[in-house]
Formats: structure tokens, sequence, C-alpha cells
């Protein structure tokens, strides 16, 4: 049964932007540990790649290859972030590992929003809005994130492209977003109608 997360981006990091919170951490081997921390970036374009979980007392930095998920419980609403690895393009040689926020969860794929640009260093989400995450879509079968967002594309004319190189296996779909049916922003509405038309 399919499941979404359908989070506004003005939403759901807001809490994040000011300082510690409760969280639970799944590292790399399975074991887990809740603790206060804050999720802490880089000071440049493209941070997120250098994300680490940071604690106060004692401080504790936990670099991002260290962990595969945390989750973020404030007040009565939890945020399931994960580690991802991500390619840009389609045909990108490398992958790198980014923390992105799951936002909606299919039997067949899932969404994550990325924050990528930070003006100035400090906790995770303090600019999150559009201009300031990615968008990544991955086929639940497969082990990359592929960006379907603006910041690194070549605007929404690189939107196309990338969509008949990531869903070759969905004519339709490329059918719907090559004679504009389908907002190129509108990613999870892509991705709803992949669930329910395409895919093995």
């Amino acid at each position: 049964m399919k499941k979404t997360l359908l989070i506004q981006a003005l939403f759901f990091c807001f809490f994040i932007a000011n300082g510690q919170n409760k969280m639970t951490v799944t590292f790399r081997d399975g074991t887990q540990k809740t603790d206060v921390y804050s999720i802490r970036t880089g000071t440049f374009s493209n941070s997120s790649s250098s994300t680490k979980l940071v604690s106060r007392n004692p401080t504790v930095k936990i670099p991002l290859e260290d962990f595969a998920s945390v989750l973020v419980y404030d007040e009565d609403k939890e945020l399931q972030y994960v580690v991802i690895d991500v390619k840009t393009n389609f045909n990108d040689r490398k992958s790198e590992k980014k923390l992105g926020l799951l936002v909606y969860s299919g039997s067949k794929m899932s969404v994550y929003y990325v924050a990528e640009t930070i003006s100035s260093g400090g906790s995770f989400g303090v600019s999150f809005n559009s201009d300031s995450f990615e968008t990544y879509v991955k086929k639940n079968k497969e082990d990359i994130a592929y960006n379907m967002g603006y910041i690194y594309g070549a605007g929404p004319r690189g939107i196309k492209k990338r969509v008949r190189d990531y869903f070759a296996d969905c004519p339709a779909l490329i059918e719907n977003v090559d004679n504009d049916t389908f907002e190129k922003t509108k990613t999870i509405e892509m991705v709803e109608f992949y669930e329910k038309n395409c895919g093995l």
C-alpha cells in the first residue's frame, strides 16, 4: 500500500533552524541512539555533502558517512531524513552522499528534498525555500537518487531531458511532460503518475 508524505517546503523544517532537537539516529551498522542534536551544514553552495550531526554536552560530531538516517522530533511532528546517494545528471559517473528529507514514499518511488544553498553556516533548514533545496527522486529498486530540481539543472528546460533519461520506462509520463500536461515543477505529481501507470 502506498504511503505519501506530502510536506510543504516552508513547513517541514522551521523548527530545526534555530537550535537542537531530540533525534533518533540510525547508524550504518543498524544501531540507534536517541539524543539532542543539531544538523549542521557547511557554509557554501552544495554544502549538504558536508552535513553532520552535532551534540552539545558532550560535544560529539557525527559525519554523514557514519549514519543512515535520522528521525527528528518536535512536539507532535516527526521528520525522516535519509542519507542518500545522489547524481545530478543521469549519466554522471560518480555519486555523492547527501542528507535528504523524505517528502514522498510510495511502493515504487521516493522523493527527497535536499538543502543546497546556505549563505552562512548554521542549522539545517535555515533558508529552506524553493530557491534553496533540490528535489531528488529514487526508484525504490535502485540505489541512486537523481536530481529533478532547478538549482543544478538548466532551469525548467533541463527537466524534460532529465525526465526522458530517468523515466525511459514510462513513455506516457514522458509524453505528458513533453506536452506540458504536467507542470515541470510538480515532481511529486509526476512520481504519483509513475506509481499508478508505470514500473514493474
